[in-house]
């Protein structure tokens, strides 16, 4: 059973490599539940990758499946390095590899995943459609930018079940209608005043709740990274890519 509280002497949880690694050559209900759970985290990435390499749908899906696949059978997360650097970076690297050394069929067949893998079109069917940005320069630019949205969905997600549990609902609202929803949907930033007015507060209350919520998703946002980083260093790139690509 994967769990997120195993950590390495650093303090850091294994990362998702390191699972893999730890079942290497096992083809038990763990190792195929690790890849499902890597599946399931950054099938979206991969996914618009493979469409921006100029794949439709239906074949960038059952591309998605057997790539994951693939590293199932042939233990490809086992022999990743994080020496060699960042998590994301070796399974874009992957997934290159993987489509330039592929032979197929013109027509995309589809593949069966193994018992207990929850295949790519079902999450795809569950989440929605996908949309591919037209604005994105290249597959690269569209893969590291899906996954630095996606980063930002899951901790938000995390975020909000926090403040469900502690009533802090409106702590939640007020973080995302003035700094994510301006950010991801392009609305308008409402000042303190307008926030103030609406939740019936005055302003400093207002930019109380905002800075220890911020603090909150931070602490999520590190928490999250440090599930697949393999060093502070790293987990402060992770960072400062995701500012980057919210200040865009």
């Amino acid at each position: 059973m994967i769990t997120e509280k195993s950590e390495d002497r650093s303090g850091f949880p294994r990362t998702h490599w390191s699972r893999l690694a730890a079942v290497k050559g096992d083809v038990s209900a763990e190792r195929r539940e690790a890849l499902d759970f890597l599946a399931q985290r950054y099938w979206k990435p991969v996914y618009l990758y493979v469409r921006q390499r100029g794949y439709d749908e239906e074949e960038a899906k059952d591309l998605v499946q057997e790539f994951f696949l693939v590293a199932l059978g042939n233990d490809l997360f086992a022999k990743a390095d994080p020496a060699r650097g960042r998590f994301r970076n070796f399974l874009l690297k992957s997934l290159q590899h993987f489509l330039a050394n592929a032979h197929r069929d013109a027509h995309a067949k589809k593949r069966h995943p193994n018992e207990g893998f929850v295949p790519i079109h079902e999450m795809a069917s569950e989440s929605g459609p996908v949309v591919v940005p037209k604005d994105t320069k290249t597959p690269d630019e569209a893969f590291h930018r899906n996954w630095l949205r996606e980063l930002v969905l899951r901790v938000l997600r995390a975020l909000e079940q926090e403040c469900e549990i502690s009533g802090k609902q409106a702590h939640f609202e007020m973080f995302c209608q003035r700094l994510v929803a301006p950010v991801l949907e392009g609305s308008p930033v409402p000042s303190l005043q307008d926030l103030a007015e609406k939740y019936e507060l005055n302003i400093k209350a207002v930019d109380g709740r905002l800075v220890r919520i911020r603090r909150d998703y931070q602490r999520l946002l590190r928490q999250e990274i440090r599930q697949y980083a393999s060093s502070d260093e790293e987990v402060a790139a992770e960072i400062q890519d995701l500012w980057r690509f919210m200040a865009e």
